[in-house]
């Protein structure tokens, strides 16, 4: 099964407090793909930071310590008939995450009222915790949605991989041959767990295979099929378990008498590595995942895990009508059950699912004939429909035909299940029925109360509706929000309703309330004459709305079509209006003298030429009443509309006209902003700098500015500058004038000094150093010793003996430069002579000399020899042209290394007697090999007879050059007979290197 492996960002936080994940609940649970094979990768989900989601009681039987669990959530949708689900965390050997003892369950249902179906926990026992586990769930309903809980055991929280397969499975397994499961496609599949051996113990028929003892039937599943379509056969066997060692063992054969004779079985592919007792790390590449593979020229891998073993042999050739056998096993014991996933050109002999429907779109409720179409060589025993759970029927059985309808619209799945004869079970899932919302679906109906009058409010709406659908419940939606099928105390305009009934169509229905439309009014008002004039009116129209003839009432007087009133003083007029409807309107209207006004548009008031100044002006000029006016700005009535001297302010003037009409006014006189300059400083970097800058930023006044400076300078910016006060007369566009002024200072100078040095220990070594410290600037410093590279620590090390000049910086780049110097002893010398050529085996002395004492030696490599305490003089033999080195160490710590080169000559010379005489008188008694010092050992020595017999074999290696050792001429303790005899001698030189000689050796006795 190809898995999709989607590696998601963890929803966890590491720190010292962890989140909480953000599917604790199962209302937030991470939505898994829509895919059937899919896992998330190492280390994706965690259960840190979660709590317990559900009340104790809630949770399925095999989930233990309730109160303690932290759970996280996630949720699928139902494609196939099973589900395999498995959680793995820190799994010896193969972890995945750092969840110990998981424990985990499935929930169909939703998140109000979850289900549980299906759980797993892990058995605790002492050390020996699980720490993954799998489970299995065959009963899933196709399209639906349902819920994995995982949590741990205890208190346990950690991450962890989850993976889930969907498939449709085929019954339970057999654990014999002849009750084996019958294939009927190469779909892929999972078993749950693997235990027991059925009824019999099948023979298996492995006797070629090399194990202790003929490998036997157990924790067995049988499966056999007829082939179809010739071609290749590959297949992949995974372990659910998630243990590292889990062994899966398989035997694939062919039966020769036909699908029902498993007494005639042949076997064509076996596979039973797995363990090397006592040493299961050499065994890794024979656990996990086996199978058939394209790649495989072995047809059978032996017990335990020999070189070259991969748990995969060779892929077979499938012919047409033949049957073959399958049987999988759990060697390991574990009870873990396995995925299949089966490959090649090659199909299995089944029969075809297939079904027609009288049409391809139907409306909610109305029925559509379901007929199968299904072909099978061996006929069809049984029909299984499950029409979804929006059709009613939903279940049934035969082949049909079958009248379904649906409750919702949608496209629903509608899964048939054919069994054939042979008890092969194959699915089909289509969904090409559109089941639509059609347009007499609904009927709706309303009786509507228009308004009685504008603003009346009193409008109602009673509606009625129903649907085709036998025993819904309707639901209804206005536009107000109200839900119920009337509406009341609406005002005119347009109201809709949404009607439905829970199978996803809809209805709108919209509906007008009219009523007599809002009153429109006008007023016009007559003033009366000032000081008491009883000449004025009052004119109120109804100029539309309502329904026309209008009638008025002035004061509770009568109504009448008249609708104005005459000889009003100053006074409140009570008017109703009311239409032919006898819809009414009331207002209450205040009836004033004639009120003197300002002329629209004329400016009242002047301001003061600068702020602060008493330069401001009033003039009053009326719109209305009769000349001549008079006026009083708080001094008594005058002829005179103006005044002027004014500062900024609120002045009260009484107007007053011939006729004695009067109004009194606040004129409000502004002013312009205070003109302001701020000087904003750059101070001078560095002592005695002139580079200091002023900048002035102007406001208020009137502007355009002018900037003179008391130095002579114009202008807002000034740069350029050093220490001193600096004055500015700003002045704006109408003359008016302020000053500022400024300081800039100069900062301290910066001074540094040495205050600390280390000369250098070794000649020509970097490690002198200075320490500075500094005064004045601008804190914080930096220090070189270069004036190129600056850095905050005033330890300047890591430094060659010199002359050097040194410096110190501030914040603003500020510096000052001081010198110093750094001294270093005289040069540390090691001397060891000149090299040399020699022949390998040859040694030869060696001494050092130094200029210092005393000097403490080591040389290289390892097999000098000291000659005397001090190692000044060594042996040395090298065994191949290298340098010998020697490396001195002074009192101080001071290093130096020297290296004589030597060049060394292969003789591999070698001298092999011709005869021997094996008398026992001491002289050429036995045969061996001779050479210089460079020869080592005889390795290997093979006397073999004139005809090819191996006469005698050294049992092991001895030293060579000993007369006194190698063959002495006897075979098992007996002497052999005078002759010509064959030798074969390997032997091996003191550098490594191993030569063979051959040749005759004649026995003389």
């Amino acid at each position: 099964m190809n898995r999709i492996y989607l590696l998601l960002l963890g929803l966890f936080v590491a720190g010292a407090v962890v989140a909480q994940p953000a599917n604790d609940d199962c209302g937030s649970a991470v939505v898994l793909p829509a895919t059937l094979s899919y896992c998330s990768g190492p280390d994706a989900f965690t259960t840190e930071g979660a709590t317990p989601s559900l009340q104790p009681d809630a949770y399925p039987i095999c989930i233990d310590e309730r109160d303690q669990i932290r759970d996280v959530w996630f949720s699928f949708v139902a494609q196939r008939n099973s589900v395999a689900i498995q959680v793995i965390g820190n799994e010896s050997g193969n972890r995945r995450g750092s969840l110990t003892a998981p424990q985990f369950a499935l929930f169909e249902g939703d998140c109000s009222n979850p289900n549980g179906v299906a759980c797993r926990s892990t058995f605790v026992a002492g050390n020996n915790t699980p720490n993954s586990g799998s489970l299995i769930y065959n009963e899933l309903q196709r399209g639906a949605r349902y819920y994995i809980l995982v949590g741990a055991r205890g208190e346990r929280a950690g991450t962890f991989e989850l993976c889930t397969e969907q498939f449709d499975a085929p019954p339970s397994p057999s654990g014999d041959c002849e009750t084996a499961v019958v294939l009927c496609d190469t779909s892929s599949f999972a078993v749950d767990f693997l235990q027991g051996r059925g009824n019999r113990n099948d023979d298996l028929l492995s006797g070629n295979v090399t194990c202790q003892s003929n490998p036997a039937e157990s924790n067995s599943a049988w499966y056999k099929w007829t082939c179809d379509q010739p071609g290749t056969l590959t297949f992949d066997i995974t372990p659910l378990g998630s243990a590292f060692n889990e062994d899966i063992d398989f035997v694939l054969y062919e039966l020769e008498g036909g699908l029902e004779d498993c007494g005639r079985r042949e076997v064509l592919r076996q596979m039973f590595s797995g363990e090397n007792g006592g040493d299961p790390n050499s065994s890794i590449p024979c656990f996990g995942a086996t199978g058939l593979g394209n790649r495989e020229s072995d047809v059978t891998e032996n017990c335990g895990c020999s070189p070259g073993d991969n748990n995969y042999v060779r892929f077979i050739d499938m012919e047409a009508g033949k049957s073959y056998a399958l049987v999988i096993m759990n060697f390991t014991g574990s009870g873990e059950g396995f995925e299949i996933d089966f490959g090649g050109t090659g199909t299995f002999l089944g029969p075809e699912p297939n079904l027609t429907y009288s049409t391809t779109e139907a409306c909610v409720g109305e029925a559509v004939t379901f007929l199968d179409q299904s072909t099978s060589v061996d006929g069809i025993e049984s029909w299984d429909w499950d029409f979804g759970p929006t059709a009613t029927p939903r279940f049934a059985s035969g082949a049909g035909p079958h009248d379904i309808s649906f409750s919702e619209a949608g496209s629903p799945n509608v899964t048939l299940a054919i069994t054939s004869t042979r008890n092969c079970i194959e699915y089909l899932t289509m969904s090409a029925v559109e089941v639509v919302c059609c347009a007499d679906q609904f009927t709706g109906q309303a009786t509507i109360s228009n308004v009685t009058c504008a603003g009346a409010m009193d409008g109602a709406i009673d509606f009625t509706g129903s649907s085709s659908l036998p025993g819904v419940s309707l639901a209804y939606a206005w536009s107000t929000g109200a839900t119920t099928p009337s509406i009341s105390n609406l005002d005119l305009g347009e109201y809709s309703v949404t009607l439905t009934d829970g199978s996803g169509c809809e209805a709108v229905y919209t509906y007008l309330v009219e009523g007599s439309a809002a009153f429109v009014l006008d007023t016009l008002i007559t003033p009366p004459d000032c000081a008491g004039g009883t000449n004025g009116a009052l004119e109120f129209t109804i100029r539309s709305g309502g329904a026309a003839p209008y009638e008025y009432s002035f004061n509770g007087g009568p109504f009448s079509s008249g609708n104005r009133i005459d000889n009003l003083t100053v006074s409140t007029v009570n008017v109703r209006a009311r239409d032919a409807a006898g819809c009414e309107v009331e207002q209450d209207i205040f009836v004033d003298e004639l009120q003197l006004e300002l002329l629209a548009g004329a400016s009242t008031f002047t301001e003061p030429v600068c702020n602060g100044e008493a330069t401001g002006r009033i003039v009053i000029e009326l719109a209305n009443g009769r000349a001549p006016y008079r006026y009083d700005f708080g001094d008594g009535f005058q002829p005179e509309n103006e005044r002027d001297g004014l500062t900024a302010g609120t002045y009260p003037v009484r107007t007053v006209d011939q006729d004695g009409c009067t109004a009194d006014f606040a004129i409000t006189i502004t002013e312009p902003p205070v003109l302001t300059a701020d000087l904003q400083v750059d101070s001078i970097s560095c002592f005695g700098s002139t580079d200091g800058a002023i900048l002035a930023f102007a406001a208020g006044g009137r502007p355009q500015y002018t900037y003179n400076w008391r130095d002579g300078a114009q202008g807002e910016f000034r740069d350029q500058i050093g220490a001193g006060t600096y004055t500015l007369e700003l002045t704006d566009s109408v003359g008016c004038t302020i000053t500022e002024s400024v300081t800039l200072t100069n900062p301290d100078e910066i001074v540094g000094s040495i205050v600390d040095r280390e000369n250098l220990i070794c000649f020509g070594d970097s490690t002198g150093t200075f320490t500075l410290a500094a005064a004045g600037g601008i804190p914080e410093y930096t220090f070189s010793a270069d004036g190129e590279t600056y850095q905050a620590d005033p330890l300047l090390s890591d430094l060659l003996a010199g002359d050097y000049t040194l410096y110190v910086r501030d914040r603003n780049g500020c510096q000052d430069s001081l010198t110093g110097s750094l001294t270093q002893p005289e040069e540390f010398i090691v001397q060891a002579g000149q090299g040399a050529r020699l022949f390998l085996g040859e040694d030869t002395t060696l001494r050092v000399t130094s200029n210092y004492f005393p000097v403490t030696y080591s040389w290289g490599p390892d097999s000098v020899q000291c000659l005397t305490p001090d190692c000044s003089q060594v042996r040395v033999m090298p065994l191949r042209s290298e340098d010998i080195f020697v490396t001195g160490v002074n009192e101080s710590g001071c290093v130096d290394t020297a290296f004589v080169a030597f060049t060394i000559i292969e003789d591999l010379r070698s001298f092999l007697p011709n005869a021997i005489s094996p008398n026992g008188d001491g002289n050429n008694d036995n045969f061996t090999i001779f050479g210089n010092r460079a020869m080592a050992n005889v390795e290997r020595l093979r006397i073999y007879n004139r005809w090819g017999g191996l006469v005698y074999e050294a049992p092991e290696p001895f030293p060579a050059n000993e007369s006194s050792l190698g063959w002495d001429g006897t075979v098992n303790g007996q002497p052999v007979n005078s002759g010509i005899y064959v030798y074969y001698i390997e032997v091996s030189y003191i550098n490594g290197r191993r030569e063979g000689y051959r040749g005759d050796v004649a026995v003389i006795r």
